[in-house]
């Protein structure tokens, strides 16, 4: 009864009322992201003017990882407003599909083990086709964007990249943005929208197209899985992967080629396959 009363509710609603329903959350964690980065922002001038010599020297060198630990805060500030709606989501979902609940606690290990595959081929096989191709040279604005990141200490990139913005970003676009799309409008029609959505929310062509990109698989995955860790454990590992990669030399020699890039893709598809293939033989 439960999924014949929501499924009425969506159809009850109209065209503005379902779109203010899917960008109501984004506004809001953006609006609380802001609130929170212009208040930090005023309390580092606030310190960088009462403090010693010593401690503006640190701040100025430092200025990279902290503009990231600021946006890392925010990030977390923002989210807090959206939890809410994600555990209402979370708990619609769940009754929705306990089927496959119950079918991925059995398989869990085995489905997080070739996410992780498929995260880290899928996301270092797509950066390396951008950089041959040329394309990742096209926006001056991800130039900066990346000048930025791995500006900041290492140690601080990886709990950024690898932990806070993986958990913000899968709380806001796949938590509850995807879940109620997939309501509103259907599966396939969430997994692309929401996707394509979380590419464009990137701000520049070239993070939009990887993006976008990604978010279409993340958002694949979750609804083939019903589990929320599923995508927060792909975001996670793809951004360790891509960001770890940058300062290993080695690797980039190795991947960063024609050769390379095909067999990280060839593997990425791979995993796609197995990953069906395991879940019907579970079934």
């Amino acid at each position: 009864m439960e999924g014949k009363n929501k499924k009425g509710t969506a159809e009850d609603m109209n065209s503005f009322q379902k779109a203010w329903e899917v960008l109501f959350p984004y506004l809001l964690y953006y609006l609380a992201y802001s609130g929170a980065y212009i208040m930090l922002a005023f309390l580092q001038e606030v310190l960088l003017k009462s403090g010693n010599e010593v401690y503006r020297r640190f701040m100025t060198e430092q200025a990279s990882t902290i503009a990231g630990v600021m946006g890392g805060l925010s990030m977390m500030l923002g989210i807090l407003p959206v939890l809410p709606m994600l555990k209402k989501e979370l708990r619609l979902r769940g009754s929705m599909d306990e089927g496959s609940m119950d079918l991925d606690r059995k398989g869990l290990i085995k489905e997080l083990f070739f996410t992780g595959i498929l995260a880290c081929t899928s996301s270092l096989g797509l950066n390396v086709l951008l950089t041959l191709t040329g394309f990742s040279n096209t926006s001056e604005t991800y130039r900066q964007v990346a000048d930025n990141q791995y500006g900041v200490a290492f140690a601080a990139g990886l709990l950024l990249y690898g932990l806070v913005s993986p958990l913000a970003e899968e709380v806001v676009f796949r938590g509850v943005i995807f879940n109620r799309m997939r309501r509103l409008y259907g599966a396939w029609v969430a997994i692309v929208a929401s996707g394509l959505f979380f590419g464009a929310f990137h701000g520049n062509v070239v993070q939009g197209v990887y993006g976008g990109c990604m978010g279409i698989l993340m958002a694949y995955l979750y609804d083939r899985s019903a589990r929320f860790v599923i995508p927060f454990f792909f975001h996670m590992t793809a951004n360790l992967a891509v960001y770890s990669t940058a300062y290993v030399a080695p690797l980039q020699k190795v991947f960063f080629t024609p050769a390379g890039c095909g067999v990280l893709l060839v593997m990425a598809a791979g995993c796609i396959v197995a990953k069906e293939q395991l879940r019907k033989a579970e079934k």
